[in-house]
């Protein structure tokens, strides 16, 4: 082969170099979300501050991207995080920063999920029929296919979200056709969460 022609060959069936992940400028660019989500991540008990900690990547990226393209909708978020000023860059390096934080590592208090009183039996048999084979048995989600950790999640944020899903505000699974959760009562998805937060590690038995 031609020593002149190897080069050219090269960079065009060799990818495109990634982003190399910075951590550091993930954590800078991460502080106009401390604001609402804590200081670590951890989020509040509330329906409005979800955890960030320990989201997978992928997931978080897509969430980001969802609000920029106003796909998901909350102004004073996207306002406040300035959302709209970070590189494709800084995005990346957000989600593997709040990706790699561990909380039990931090302090366990900042880890710990609040039951939510219902059926646990009935949340069991809906989570088992709808949610096992993508949130996995034991909620925590599959990192590496960017599905987040139910069980590490505030049940007062899964709950709106859920309404969310209802009221057609948000797509769930990436389906517009996706009906998971149309037909659940408020009952039903109390029911849910009530497993779901029993899943959570401080509150296994």
């Amino acid at each position: 082969m031609n020593r002149l022609l190897l080069p050219l060959i090269l960079l065009l069936i060799t990818p495109f170099a990634s982003h190399a992940i910075d951590l550091e400028n993930g954590k800078k660019q991460a502080r106009s979300c401390a604001l609402c989500h804590g200081h670590y991540g951890q989020g509040t008990p509330g329906p409005a501050s979800p955890r960030l900690a320990g989201t997978p990547a992928g997931y978080m990226i897509k969430q980001i991207e969802a609000y920029i393209n106003e796909d998901r909708i909350n102004p004073r978020m996207v306002v406040t995080s300035s959302l709209h000023s970070l590189s494709e860059d800084d995005i990346d390096d957000i989600a593997a920063y709040y990706e790699s934080i561990n909380l039990d590592k931090i302090n366990p208090v900042l880890n710990h999920i609040p039951l939510w009183r219902g059926d646990v039996a009935l949340g069991r048999e809906l989570y088992e029929g709808d949610c096992k084979s993508c949130h996995r048995k034991n909620g925590m989600g599959k990192s590496r296919k960017g599905i987040p950790a139910l069980a590490l999640q505030y049940p007062r944020y899964l709950f709106r979200q859920i309404k969310m899903f209802q009221w057609d505000k948000r797509v769930h699974d990436d389906d517009p056709e996706d009906d998971t959760f149309d037909n659940l009562s408020d009952k039903e998805i109390e029911a849910l969460l009530s497993y779901v937060s029993s899943l959570a590690p401080n509150n296994k038995k």
